[in-house]
């Protein structure tokens, strides 16, 4: 029996699931799939552990997970986290192409695939040599059910392997310095770090974004670890979100910007239709949140919207309440106790509070790592333990951090961050195209949409719909350019590095002020 874990006095040491001894037959888990309690959930992890053990994965193997999001999808997270595997979710949107390289370079052995997605899914997985591929449904519930409901033997707890771009475009797996292997803390940590979000205990949380984002996941495992009820549905529809509340009596929900700006824009009468006084908490982050949006959404909803600020590799949670950023307009919020911040020059020196500068980190379990990469993993570190992701922004006196731009060359459209030379590497393959840049244009709905402007080749045609045609069926859809446009020749330096500065501002002038 593992140390520090209670007995259930019929051989298996207390549950996992912190709700399952308590509230057992309360809901844990509801989307179109059905509805887990919290006792199913505990019994799922136990199977799921087993599971994986008997297809031979063993401690730290990775087991991706490409699906909306649906019941199976939190199964399989808090499933890894009690079997000791590591759970890589895989964005939905990518291509064959794509997803392999992920799967090949985590090492899956095993991908969990919903059933929309089930033809990529087994493409990729060939490609990449994983060896077994399971679609959820009905194969992920015999997997289940052929498994022992007994107590599994590892004794370290899994944990979650996202997938982040860096500069280049090309993702790398993120391994966080905070991850807790001890199966007796798992729970009560992610409970305390939930709690720093401003989470409560009990309730009913909505979960509109994909759970392969890092944020949306976390929340899932707040839910499970704080006693929320979580309902996953597999698409971000305005009007229906609002039903959804009024129907299930949501307490929390997390969106970004987008998604608040189409709560918004619905008609009055719309939004006045449902009662939303359960709500409790909103939380937003992923992109930078428009002045005007913000303010509107708390005098619609009350002072009880929450700005977060973090990425994939640890540099959060900040945290700004209503009453907060009221009182610091702007700001994306203060760290939790345990993180420490400083703002420095190139140098790598102090800048005066007020001073713009890049924003370095330190967690007291020191700076995150990139699987695979250790060039990568040292570019971001100090000696000292702290570490950047780029982010450039100034600290006021009140400790609340505010941001001064987002790694200039990165898009962040609907909250999801697009890196342009990746788009740019595939548009330059096409052959007519000589020269090609990629950057983000203001967007009213979706905060930036990706630009490209084009050099075509001496005597060669072609048309912006080909080549938006070219790179959809190379990439995922949202990397693509919305709007291309042709140009004599683009702007180099003399030494021949581009200045995608002159055209992105070219671009950002003729949107207007304020955009």
């Amino acid at each position: 029996m593992r140390t520090g874990a209670a007995s259930t006095g019929d051989g298996r040491s207390g549950p996992f699931v912190p709700l399952a001894a308590s509230d057992p037959d309360g809901p844990a888990i509801t989307s179109a799939t059905g509805t887990l309690t919290w006792s199913q959930l505990e019994a799922s992890a136990r199977r799921y552990a087993n599971a994986v053990r008997r297809l031979g994965l063993d401690d730290d193997d990775r087991v991706a997970v490409m699906s909306l999001n649906r019941t199976e999808w939190v199964q399989a997270l808090v499933g890894n986290l009690r079997g000791g595997t590591r759970h890589v979710p895989i964005n939905w949107h990518l291509t064959a192409g794509e997803v392999a390289y992920v799967l090949a370079d985590s090492k899956a052995r095993l991908l969990l695939v919903g059933p929309e997605h089930a033809d990529v899914g087994r493409a990729a997985a060939e490609e990449a040599g994983v060896e077994h591929v399971v679609v959820l449904g009905d194969e992920f519930a015999a997997l289940l059910a052929d498994a022992p409901d007994h107590e599994p033997e590892n004794t370290h707890a899994g944990g979650v392997l996202t997938y982040t771009s860096g500069t280049t475009g090309r993702q790398k797996g993120v391994r966080r310095s905070d991850h807790v292997t001890g199966l007796d803390q798992v729970m009560a940590t992610y409970a305390r770090v939930g709690e720093a979000w401003r989470m409560t205990r009990g309730g009913v949380h909505l979960g509109v974004c994909p759970l392969y984002h890092a944020t949306p996941q976390g929340m899932a495992l707040f839910c499970v670890a704080l006693g929320q009820h979580q309902v996953q549905v597999p698409r971000f529809d305005a009007e229906e979100t609002l039903r959804l509340i009024e129907a299930h009596r949501v307490t929390s929900i997390h969106l970004v910007p987008t998604q608040l700006i189409r709560l918004l824009r619905l008609p009055d009468e719309v939004r006045a239709r449902h009662d939303l006084s359960s709500l409790e908490g909103v939380w937003h982050g992923a992109a930078p949140c428009p002045a005007w949006v913000k303010r509107a959404a708390i005098d619609w909803l009350g002072p009880i919207v929450t700005e977060y600020f973090g990425s994939s590799e640890g540099t959060g949670p900040l945290i700004a309440t209503s009453e907060e950023w009221l009182a610091h307009p702007g700001t994306v919020g203060r760290p939790a106790p345990w993180i420490e911040i400083s703002v420095l020059d190139d140098d790598h020196d102090e800048v005066p509070t007020g001073e713009v500068g890049t924003l370095w980190f330190r967690r007291p379990e020191g700076p995150p790592t990139y699987e695979g990469d250790e060039e990568k993993s040292r570019s971001i570190r100090l000696d000292d333990g702290r570490f950047t992701v780029g982010d450039v922004g100034w600290l006021d006196d009140d400790g609340f951090v505010y941001l001064a731009d987002r790694k200039i060359d990165m898009i962040i459209s609907g909250g999801v961050n697009i890196y342009p030379s990746e788009t740019e590497a595939i548009l330059s393959q096409h052959p007519a195209v000589a020269d090609c840049a990629v950057f983000g244009v203001p967007d009213p709905e979706w905060g930036e949409q990706v630009k490209a402007a084009v050099e075509l080749a001496p005597g060669a045609e072609t048309d912006p719909d080909e080549l938006i045609a070219w790179c959809a069926e190379r990439i995922a859809r949202y990397k693509c350019p919305r709007s291309i446009d042709v140009h004599d020749a683009l702007p180099r330096e003399a030494s021949g590095k581009l200045k995608k500065r002159v055209l992105r501002d070219a671009y950002r002038e003729a949107a207007g002020p304020g955009r």
